[in-house]
Formats: structure tokens, C-alpha cells, sequence
């Protein structure tokens, strides 16, 4: 008898409860919500609405819970491999909930066009290109197929409707994949404009419909298509910058080299800003060969040093004539140094920058020690704590962050070569990244020691290249 009520207990504490937080969370409420009308949308607006019928009522409600089902899963890790934040889950339930209902209330506001595909009046490209450019691919393909299935079972498709929006939302979903310029857009309607066009034919023939109704059709199919693309580029600039995304398209943009924030730090750190430049370089490289967003890399490296800009003075790479931290104590010297990182994460939030490229900035050094400012204190004070000479950053957090570490260490260091070669930078390369590892800075990037191998190759390839007035020739070797 005592036992049943600790199963119940049980079941509250780790079942309901749980479930009724999740509830209470804003994206979920808002996309039950959405649910919630696009039912009630269906009931009063579809096609087979019949509001006495009890049991359209009940299954109607059923395939709302199925689509809020749905909508869990598919913000979670299993399809994207990441969770997503709230702005992500508010665009993704917008985005499904504004096309069911949509097309439910354009079926029933065209009753004079019963022969017409209510497809055709839909942009499903748009939504579709939308979640190509915030979410990826596979997000994008699997959506492409699932709105216009939603859509088919409120009533609002017909067979034919369904058919002509798949295609569309399909090729959507494959036309921006490497897409990097908004002119890409363009194209891509046109493209899409060409396979809605197709579709069309297909449900034409399927029809047995008569010659006359082609033009009229493939008209309507071709300015879906181009309606789409000009669409997808006027939404995409507001939607960018009010969830802070990280897109190709903004990426492209914020590698501007004139952009004046870049510019400042060409005239106030000319050597940070070559420093930038040559990091940049490298981290894209390595991107580029583990399979890793190289563009994010390439923007990450530009602006992860803009903290230096308030003192550029005080950081080697600046200095000409001598160095100011001689007249400076190791803590002091320590502090200015740390600095950069919190200075710079502070101008990037200010200047509007991704969450993503912000990430690479304050993880570049991640919490590592200042060794050379901590081993004077060691050798001046008798106790010395590391946390005093540590940087206020974590570990790198994703692949490109830890990249871009990797390769702001390993530029910074070569410089320091003499007479640098591929077998001296590959050497030194490889004991940078090993203390790397040893001191826990890789291990939340999810980098595998094959991607670091990978990695110091192209290391390899761009330094050697770059110092090749310097490499030492077998000749000049036996010489030696």
C-alpha cells in the first residue's frame, strides 16, 4: 500500500512537472499557440469542416498535439544536432504556423478558382529559403517536405497543390547551400521559377488538361518562383539582425576590409590588424580541410583582437622603438594584456556582431595562462596566483573558435623563429598544440585529434609559404 503512493509521486515529480516547465517556457507556449489557431483556422475554414461533427473536431485537435509533437522534436538535437535558441524556436514555429494557416485561409478565400493549385499562390520557396539561410540544409529539406504535407492535411492542399509545392520547396532547399551573395537570391528564384514550371507541366498532364489553361498556369508558376527570390532578399537583412544570426550573407559582409572598425584597426595597431590578417588566413585554411565554416573563421579572425585598439602600445606586434612593458610590474603588465579580451568582447556587442564571431573573441585565449608575465612574478613574489595571469575567457566552445585560437598561438609564435622551415614549423606547431591539449583548452571544441593533425598541415602549407625566403633548401643544409 506505501508503495503506490511513491510511484505516484514518482510520476509527478519526474514526469508532470518537468513537462509543465517546459510549458511555461515562451517558444513552446507560442508555438502551442500558433497550434492552438491554426486548428481552430481548419475547423471553421477547411475543406471538410463540419463544426457538429464531433469527431472532425477530435481529429483535428489530435493532429494539432501531432504537429506540437513534432515541433519539440525537431528544435531539438536530433535533427540539427544542436538546441536552438529562443529566437530560433520563435522563427521556426512562425514560420510553419503562418504557412498552414496561410494556405488554409487562401483555399478558402479563392472558392471561384477551384481548378486552380492553390500552390501557386503560396511562396513555400520563401519559407523554405528563410530556414535554408538560418538553419542549414537539413533543416531546410526536411521542412520542405513537411509544410506542404501540414498544408495537405488541413485541407488546404489538394494532391496537385502538394505535388507543385514539394518541388518548389525542395529545390529551395538545395539552391543556397553555397551560396554567398544576395545576387545568389535572385538567381535562385529564377531557378525556382524553372521548377515550379516543370511541376506545373507534370500536374497539367496529370489532369488531362487542355492547351489553353498551360500559359495561364506556367505564368503563375514562374512569378511564384520569382516572387520568392525578390522576397527571400527583402526579409533576410531585418530577420538577420533582429535574431543576430549568423548567416553567409552577413558574413560576407562583416569581411569587408573597409568596414571602420577594421580600418581603425589598421591605423591605430597596424600590427594587430596584419596579425588579424594572417590568422584569418590560417584558421580558413584549416576550416576548409576539417569541414568546418570557414567564412565564420575567416570573420572571426579579422575582429578577435579589435580589444588592442585602446592600447595597441602595449602589445608586441605594435611596438617599434621599445618594449613599455619593461617599466611595468608582471601583474600590471598582466592586467593591460587580459584586458584586450573583455575590451574587445564589449566593442563587438556595441558594433551589433553575431553571437557567433562575439564567441570567437572572447574564447581565443580561452583561460590559459600568460606564461611569460607569470614566470617573472614567480621569480619577484614567493607566492603567485595563476588566476592573476589568466585570461577571463573559457575553452573554445565550437571547432571555429578553437581554430582560430590554434592559429592566433601559432602566428604569434613562428615570428619568433629564426630562419623558419617547414620542418622548424612544423615541429614548433606541434608542441603549441600539445600544450593545447594538455591544458584542457580543446576539449569542448569537439575536435578530434585527426582535425588537429589536419590542422597543423595547413598550418604547415600557409607559414611555409609565406616564409619561403626564408626556408633553408636541402643544398643550403649540406652546406651547413
Amino acid at each position: 500500500m506505501k508503495t503506490k503512493p511513491k510511484k505516484f509521486s514518482l510520476i509527478i515529480k519526474d514526469g508532470v512537472i518537468p513537462l509543465l516547465r517546459r510549458l511555461r517556457r515562451g517558444p513552446i507556449l507560442f508555438s502551442f499557440a500558433l497550434c492552438v489557431i491554426a486548428a481552430f483556422v481548419i475547423i471553421t475554414n477547411g475543406a471538410n469542416s463540419r463544426l457538429a461533427d464531433i469527431r472532425s473536431v477530435v481529429g483535428h485537435i489530435f493532429l494539432v498535439l501531432l504537429i506540437f509533437t513534432l515541433y519539440i522534436i525537431l528544435q531539438g538535437r536530433i535533427i540539427q544536432g544542436r538546441k536552438f535558441n529562443n529566437s530560433e524556436k520563435y522563427l521556426l514555429a512562425s514560420i510553419a504556423g503562418i504557412y498552414i494557416i496561410g494556405s488554409v485561409l487562401i483555399k478558402s478565400l479563392s472558392p471561384g478558382f477551384n481548378d486552380f493549385p492553390v500552390a501557386l499562390a503560396v511562396p513555400t520557396a520563401l519559407f523554405v529559403m528563410i530556414l535554408a539561410v538560418f538553419f542549414g540544409k537539413r533543416l531546410a529539406m526536411i521542412m520542405s517536405i513537411a509544410l506542404p504535407l501540414g498544408a495537405f492535411f488541413s485541407g488546404a492542399f489538394d494532391s496537385y497543390s502538394y505535388i507543385i509545392a514539394l518541388v518548389s520547396g525542395i529545390t529551395a532547399s538545395t539552391l543556397l547551400h553555397n551560396a554567398n551573395n544576395r545576387m545568389s537570391l535572385i538567381k535562385s528564384g529564377l531557378i525556382i521559377a524553372a521548377a515550379n514550371s516543370f511541376a506545373v507541366i507534370v500536374v497539367l498532364l496529370m489532369r488531362e488538361a487542355h492547351l489553353i489553361d498551360y500559359p495561364a498556369m506556367l505564368f503563375w508558376a514562374i512569378l511564384n518562383g520569382i516572387i520568392c527570390g525578390m522576397l527571400t532578399l527583402g526579409f533576410l537583412p531585418p530577420l538577420e539582425h533582429a535574431l543576430n544570426a549568423v548567416t553567409s550573407f552577413r558574413l560576407m559582409e562583416l569581411s569587408d576590409l573597409n568596414a571602420p572598425v577594421l580600418r581603425k584597426l589598421f591605423t591605430t595597431a597596424p600590427g594587430t590588424y596584419s596579425h588579424s590578417l594572417m590568422v584569418a588566413n590560417l584558421a580558413e585554411q584549416a576550416c576548409q580541410d576539417i569541414g568546418a565554416n570557414a567564412l565564420l573563421a575567416r570573420v572571426g579572425s579579422y575582429y578577435h583582437d579589435i580589444g588592442k585598439m585602446d592600447n595597441p602600445d602595449y602589445f608586441v606586434e605594435n611596438q617599434t622603438d621599445h618594449n613599455r612593458h619593461d617599466e611595468l610590474a608582471p601583474r600590471l603588465s598582466a592586467t593591460i594584456i587580459r584586458s584586450h579580451v573583455k575590451l574587445g568582447v564589449e566593442k563587438a556587442y556595441s558594433l551589433g556582431l553575431p553571437r557567433d564571431v562575439i564567441s570567437i573573441i572572447a574564447e581565443h585565449h580561452g583561460n590559459s595562462v600568460i606564461s611569460w608575465f607569470y614566470n617573472k612574478a614567480s621569480e619577484q613574489e614567493e607566492l603567485v596566483n595563476t588566476e592573476d595571469f589568466s585570461y577571463p575567457g573559457v575553452p573554445p566552445y565550437s571547432q571555429e573558435s578553437a581554430v582560430v585560437m590554434l592559429a592566433d598561438v601559432s602566428e604569434a609564435a613562428v615570428r619568433t623563429l629564426d630562419k623558419p622551415n617547414a620542418v622548424k614549423i612544423e615541429k614548433f606547431i606541434q608542441q603549441l598544440f600539445e600544450s593545447k591539449v594538455e591544458h584542457g583548452q580543446l576539449e569542448n571544441s569537439d575536435l578530434s585529434f585527426r582535425d588537429l593533425e589536419t590542422i597543423k598541415k595547413a598550418f604547415v602549407k600557409v607559414l611555409a609559404g609565406y616564409y619561403h625566403s626564408r626556408i633553408e633548401y636541402p643544398k643550403q643544409k649540406e652546406e651547413t
